[in-house]
């Protein structure tokens, strides 16, 4: 079994430099976001934070088809499975070129808005579970409770 939330060296939690902790997320969640530039495309998510999120803005060998910089506001669906989704508006505010794929980091830029609120609670859900949730390791499940 595994904890809920990676422990990842490229991304550290507790870094204290940082204004809001960041939580890297596992695979395992089917979160993933869509941008309103991007179309249909599911792009992955690194980590949330409460004042940005981090996701990589290409599937591999497409980077030329959207052009982006640094300052762009876009309108980001925060998808928490196959179709319920938080909308939220970002800022770019980091581009990281990373073979073939670039990694964003923004910024939310509505705070007030009830996609923000929603995040907040989903945030805080995140944190509760990561206390407390394991994840069982593939083909393991727990057995059933004798009667």
């Amino acid at each position: 079994m595994s904890r809920i939330l990676k422990n990842t060296h490229t991304v550290d939690p507790q870094d204290n430099r940082r204004k809001a902790k960041r939580r890297p997320i596992l695979d395992t969640f089917s979160l993933f976001v869509v941008v309103s530039t991007k179309n249909i495309l599911r792009l992955k998510i690194n980590d949330l934070s409460e004042l940005g999120i981090g996701f990589n803005f290409d599937i591999e060998g497409e980077a030329e088809q959207a052009p982006i910089k640094v300052g762009d506001l876009l309108d980001l669906q925060l998808y928490l499975n196959q179709s319920l989704h938080i909308p939220l508006q970002i800022k770019i505010a980091r581009i990281e070129d990373a073979e073939k794929i670039r990694k964003i980091g923004a910024e939310y830029t509505d705070k007030t808005s009830k996609g923000y609120q929603a995040l907040m609670a989903f945030l805080e859900m995140l944190d509760r579970l990561a206390d407390a949730a394991l994840i069982d390791a593939p083909g393991q499940f727990p057995e059933a409770p004798v009667k």
